[in-house]
């Protein structure tokens, strides 16, 4: 592993939810209004919902922040993608949630960009089959620090106090 394959480590991660197979059917007439609920975090991002289907397709994508180290605990790195069905009295139903770690997928130099997830229950126990969500993601890292946003600062106001031609007398 060279240098920099060590040192690199996500700051950000962009997922998108593509669709869903398989769900328990929570709506009348055997269909469900579905929406997946993206969370890392303190963030979230719910897609919009898809009516009277047992298939839904969201295509819809959100950008997080990847929680660095010292935010702590074992949740920092955890994406949960929840599918709900949405009911029209009372609570939304969960249908079930990924529950994803983001650490180990971003140092898995070999996987698939794309990838369906089993879902399971809150607990996150896989106790009845409860379908899957197909989930994209893909780390990017954010080089700009405080210090080059500094420099580029410092830059400027040197470049904005050098005399006009209005300044110079003849």
């Amino acid at each position: 592993m060279s240098l920099s394959d060590q040192l690199w480590s996500p700051t950000s991660v962009q997922v998108t939810a593509l669709q869903a197979r398989g769900l328990r059917i929570k709506g009348k007439n055997g269909t469900n209004d579905a929406y997946a609920v993206m969370h890392l975090g303190k963030e979230k991002y719910q897609t919009s919902v898809a009516e009277k289907t047992v298939a839904p397709v969201w295509k819809e994508e959100a950008s997080f922040d990847m929680p660095s180290a010292h935010q702590g605990g074992t949740e920092r790195g955890t994406l949960r993608v929840l599918v709900l069905h949405r009911a029209l009295v009372g609570p939304d139903k969960l249908l079930g949630q990924a529950v994803i770690n983001l650490v180990q997928l971003s140092e898995d130099k070999n996987r698939d960009k794309t990838q369906w997830f089993k879902l399971v229950d809150k607990s996150g126990k896989p106790d009845k089959d409860r379908g899957e969500v197909l989930v994209d993601i893909q780390f990017t890292r954010n080089n700009m620090t405080a210090s080059m946003f500094d420099i580029s600062a410092a830059e400027f106001r040197i470049i904005s106090k050098r005399p006009s031609a209005h300044d110079c007398k003849i």
